[in-house]
């Protein structure tokens, strides 16, 4: 008797399993929402089975999209390409933008071969040719990588200092400064330092210099990935220690932030540059814009004295955003009373409960749970997914499934990739 029950258990467990599959690949959303609702209530929808109908979601949602939001989809799941490839290839078949941004995602996931795109460098339109200005990676593609550098398109320009990172060939020092030095995209800019850092071998010293003379006219967002540059092992020790030593001491602005992080991160270094790195850190922790306080806070070691003191007075500041992230940071620490201080930062009347609440979920807290799963309802498509995000760092993130269902086909295929992406750490 007691045999036969289960199996009856079992039977209406596929049953409502197979419901919700079908739903999920039919884009049911209505018959989805109460299957999952169903299983969520009896509690037994596992992550494996909620990460299977969020491939099946995100799967359908692809490759029925139409022309512009298909660009949009496209986009939404390029963190997850890798679970995603067949559908994604599908979408590869038409010759338009999300065409070739699904290549992209194809090419950034490992599934589609940089020898299969080749064609493609000299196409029409500029979202194909950026494809195929990828792959110009060999020593024979660089007359056409360093044509594809002064493309009119920005997209195109980019793919082509990415192509350069991966060939890594010197002789594109010039070419990939003055792609640094005057680009007007600040994202080509940035990968075109990158790829300064990339090149074997690199010119003596001459590398830092010119960073250096970067350093002058850049944006705060390209002076971050220069201190980057120069506290990276290839340029640390042929003059980039010097130019951070300088910097630490005199400059201010989130590259000095950066840079004074890493000075902290190299084990070799002591004496007045560490001081003056521990100060700056100090000053950036105290005052300024909020982006800087908050830079300075997450990059800090806490093992420093001063720092751990000015990330414990941060603590208490009027700005919640800097509160609970010194406050996240202390929690880190096992810093005594930092944990429940957090809790009451998460509680539903709080301003930044959703930072809070995914800051002890990435601790392995759950106490937070009832009040995030409350979110998967919020009005705001932003709290929605904050949601779903919280519930996979806390490992349940099968919880966050109603969301698959959601009204907005963004919000589900965002969800969606959040759970499958949960699913390969399980």
């Amino acid at each position: 008797m007691k045999r036969v029950a289960f199996l009856g258990v079992l039977s209406v467990m596929a049953c409502a399993s197979s419901q919700a599959m079908r739903a999920a690949e039919g884009g049911d959303s209505v018959s989805l929402g109460r299957a999952v609702a169903e299983r969520e209530k009896r509690g037994d929808l596992s992550n494996g089975e909620a990460a299977s109908l969020a491939k099946a979601v995100a799967d359908r949602d692809l490759r029925a999209a139409k022309p512009p939001d298909a660009l949009a989809l496209v986009r939404d799941v390029r963190t997850c390409a890798r679970e995603l490839d067949s559908a994604l290839k599908e979408r590869m078949a038409f010759h338009d933008e999300a065409g070739a941004e699904a290549a992209l995602a194809r090419i950034e996931s490992g599934e589609l071969d940089l020898d299969d795109v080749r064609d493609w460098a000299t196409d029409a339109d500029p979202a194909w040719r950026a494809v195929g200005v990828r792959a110009l990676f060999r020593s024979e593609d660089r007359d056409a990588r360093l044509r594809a550098m002064l493309d009119p398109d920005p997209r195109v320009r980019r793919q082509a200092m990415r192509a350069a990172r991966d060939d890594q060939d010197p002789n594109d020092t010039t070419a990939l400064l003055e792609a640094a030095r005057v680009d007007p995209e600040p994202i080509v800019r940035t990968e075109a330092v990158r790829a300064l850092v990339s090149l074997t071998p690199l010119p003596a010293g001459e590398l830092a210099d010119a960073f250096r003379d970067l350093w002058t006219k850049a944006d705060d967002g390209l002076r971050e990935d220069i201190a980057i540059a120069w506290a990276s092992p290839q340029v640390w020790n042929a003059g980039g220690s010097e130019a951070l030593y300088v910097l630490v001491a005199s400059g201010h602005g989130a590259g000095v932030v950066e840079g004074a992080a890493a000075v902290l991160r190299n084990e070799n270094t002591g004496g007045e540059v560490v001081i003056e790195a521990i100060a700056q850190l100090e000053r950036a922790i105290q005052q300024g814009a909020r982006e800087r306080r908050l830079q300075a806070i997450a990059e800090s070691p806490l093992e420093r004295p001063e720092l751990l003191a000015a990330i414990k007075k941060a603590s208490e500041d009027g700005d919640l955003q800097v509160r609970v992230a010194a406050t996240a940071r202390l929690a880190e620490g096992k810093q005594p009373g930092a944990m429940e201080a957090l809790v009451a930062l998460a509680s539903p009347a709080s301003p930044v409960a959703g930072r809070a609440r995914f800051a002890l979920a990435s601790m392995g807290d759950r106490r937070t749970q009832a009040w995030v799963e409350q979110d998967l309802a919020a009005a705001d498509a932003g709290d929605r997914l904050q949601a779903v995000t919280t519930l996979a760092a806390m490992g349940v993130a099968a919880r966050g499934a109603p969301v698959l269902a959601d009204g907005d086909a963004s919000v589900r295929v965002r969800a969606a990739c959040t759970m499958l992406i949960a699913a390969r750490r399980d």
